[in-house]
């Protein structure tokens, strides 16, 4: 069967959203700057500077987002092939995760969330939750697992959710 390669460092947010959220980020701080210098630097007594924390606080928390966007995120992927289940992936402090297919005895597929348990020979399991990978390509992961478990006769198990599967050996 072929080869399923993502590198998913490429769905980050594209530049212009980048320097748009930075954009609005600037606004805010000079929006809250504004209110601070109203009472001191114009004379407006009637505007209270405890109003600038506000469009600050706004601003410093799209800020964080923008930082978050901006700062690249390395070797991130989903990897499956005729040998190895691979994967680096996840929003905060990503663990790199590697099965090999001849210690996978069944795959839970549940039909209503966009997960997939694997239950091994030595009777662990493990869920790779796929909720945090665009839905077109978790849909596409999920094909290429069932697929390539059919090929290696490896016994599929297809349930509405995983909280209804109960671990069987």
């Amino acid at each position: 069967m072929e080869k399923l390669h993502y590198n998913l460092a490429e769905e980050q947010i594209t530049g212009s959203r980048k320097y748009l959220l930075w954009i609005v980020t600037c606004f805010f701080f000079l929006g809250g700057i504004y209110v601070i210098m109203l009472r001191p630097v114009f004379g407006n007594e009637s505007v209270s500077p405890w109003l600038s924390l506000a469009p600050l606080g706004i601003g410093i928390f799209i800020g964080l987002i923008s930082l978050y966007a901006t700062i690249k995120r390395k070797d991130i992927y989903f990897h499956i092939d005729d040998e190895i289940i691979e994967f680096r992936y996840g929003i905060f402090r990503p663990k790199k995760y590697s099965f090999q297919w001849n210690n996978v005895k069944k795959l839970v597929l549940p039909h209503r969330e966009r997960k997939v348990k694997l239950m091994f020979a030595d009777g662990t399991s493990f869920i790779i939750d796929l909720s945090y990978i665009q839905r077109k390509r978790s849909i596409l992961i999920r094909k290429h697992l069932f697929h390539m478990a059919k090929s290696k006769n490896i016994s599929v198990i297809t349930v509405i959710s995983l909280l209804h599967h109960k671990h069987q050996n």
